[in-house]
């Protein structure tokens, strides 16, 4: 719609806990927490690890005016929903003549 947006993130490998998502001060934050149980010489030898593997963390600036409504995982596709809500002050209006 005209006032809602969506983030989508592929995070394949990753479950609904292995991610963490977090709104503060217009600031949309996205990290992983998932514990690495590797150890130092299982990690040395790997020549390539995947993003499923890897922590990350995104940030996104929000203005003032914008609101996270859900967010959702599916088949390794994370999901969120923004909606942009409109003060009343800030709409048009139609201003009626005499």
């Amino acid at each position: 719609g005209e006032n809602t947006y969506d983030v989508e993130l592929a995070l394949a490998g990753f479950s609904k806990d292995d991610i963490e998502i977090e709104v503060a001060e217009g600031l949309l934050t996205v990290r992983s927490v998932k514990e690495d149980s590797e150890t130092n010489e299982e990690y040395d030898s790997k020549i390539y690890r995947g993003i499923s593997y890897r922590k990350f963390n995104r940030k996104f600036t929000l203005a003032d005016d914008i609101v996270v409504n859900d967010a959702s995982l599916e088949n390794g596709m994370l999901e969120i929903t923004l909606e942009r809500i409109v003060p009343d002050a800030k709409k048009p209006r139609k201003i009626t003549i005499k």
